[in-house]
């Protein structure tokens, strides 16, 4: 059986831009993995870099687009790239082979100069992602490093291609527009933190592709105002502005434990200025980070947990049909005794003696382990680490 990765990512750019190998790294390491932390959690997705070194020939080495379900390509297109006739002719060769499979193949170039845009006639009707550059008296926006502002637009638009959706601009029925990523700005009206997220919920709405649920704001009048809010949690991103008195409100917490019922990506906003009674526990096992009116960051942070689950889920799927092992549940997050909820709905088939349950590495370690073990040892939780030696075991029983 042939194996394919959920997704795959292409970076290219000319020899002569001397700073692409330093942006392809830095790419590499947002979407992969960072050569410096390799013990902590990463997106894992791979990342494979085309640019021609001297001696070798003329244009990049082709992409197998077969290789992968899903492929995004990310030329990095500076003057160097457009005055390069073979650099020219071997993108608009990846743009018709990504327009046979629209929704499967996307191109995303990155214009570094002025003169990007005159690249190929192919790709004048495609949105390029724009980068502002420093000025005096710029805004926030602009204000950001290049590598920042690739990093945000690439998570976006790699959260949308998983997800199956097109860009507005490509859309010609306004009724059956996909909409892009929307986050949950979840926050306690009664303290100080509303205004932070009113700001946030400002600032995706005017400096981003994202759309936001906004409570009350976004619910139409006569609508069951419960219901509307689990519909959104379970259909979103969930941003949590942790704040003094986020934990004492009911409606706080029920959309928490929503958004962990519906597998929603989840991303903790610590803005707590006092402290709390009692923090709520079930805030736990989610990326988490300060606030200091660092939107964009919080955004990003956002962005990756999206694209996390969705291609963490794929590819666990995938592994599991590869070492064709039978695995009664999915997680795309380590467990933790919350998830108990969900497994005992699933009972154990007839004739086994445990459920197996897969979640991505790395794995927890054996002090949290043996907390989940005491609950209930009816379930064994592996990571992809451990998925050859289960099969070899299965391949030795037969």
């Amino acid at each position: 059986m042939s194996y394919k990765t959920p997704l795959a990512v292409y970076i290219i750019w000319h020899p002569d831009y001397l700073e692409g190998q330093q942006m392809a790294d830095y790419l590499y390491s947002v979407l992969c993995r960072n050569p410096d932390k390799p013990l902590v959690r990463a997106l894992s997705i791979p990342v494979y870099f085309r640019s021609k070194n001297k001696g070798e020939e003329s244009s990049p080495i082709e992409i197998d687009f077969n290789e992968s379900e899903y492929t995004a390509v990310i030329p990095l297109i500076t003057d160097d790239f457009v005055n390069d006739k073979n650099y020219g002719n071997y993108l608009d060769q990846i743009h018709d082979v990504c327009n046979t499979k629209k929704n499967k193949r996307r191109v995303y170039p990155v214009a570094l100069s002025k003169a990007a845009f005159n690249v190929s006639a192919k790709l004048s009707s495609i949105n390029f992602i724009r980068i502002n550059k420093n000025k005096d008296g710029c805004d926030v926006s602009a204000s950001r490093s290049t590598e920042s502002q690739i990093k945000s637009h690439v998570l976006h638009e790699l959260c949308r291609l998983l997800m199956n959706m097109k860009k507005a601009s490509e859309e010609t029925d306004s009724l059956t527009v996909s909409p892009p990523v929307k986050l949950f700005i979840s926050h306690s009206k009664h303290d100080e933190s509303k205004l932070d997220a009113i700001k946030f919920r400002d600032y995706i709405n005017s400096q981003t592709q994202l759309k936001t649920f906004f409570d009350a704001n976004d619910i139409a009048y006569g609508s069951n105002f419960g219901e509307e809010i689990k519909k959104a949690a379970s259909e979103s991103a969930l941003v949590v502005f942790q704040s003094d008195s986020y934990a004492d409100r009911e409606w706080c917490r029920i959309e928490v434990l929503t958004a962990k019922s519906e597998g929603c990506p989840i991303v903790i906003v610590n803005a707590v200025q006092n402290g709390e009674k009692r923090a709520f526990p079930y805030l736990g096992n989610n990326p988490s980070i300060r606030f200091k009116e660092n939107f964009q960051e919080i955004i990003d942070l956002t962005l990756e947990q999206v694209l996390f689950n969705k291609y963490t889920r794929n590819y666990l799927d995938s592994l599991t049909d590869l070492y064709n092992i039978r695995t009664d549940r999915i997680l795309s997050n380590v467990p933790e005794l919350f998830n108990f909820i969900q497994l005992r709905k699933q009972k154990i088939t007839k004739g086994e003696k445990y459920a197996l349950v897969i979640y991505p590495d790395p794995p927890l370690g054996t002090e949290e382990m043996d907390i989940l073990n005491q609950l209930d040892d009816d379930f064994v939780f592996i990571t992809p680490l451990m998925l050859p030696s289960i099969a070899k075991r299965n391949e030795q029983k037969i």
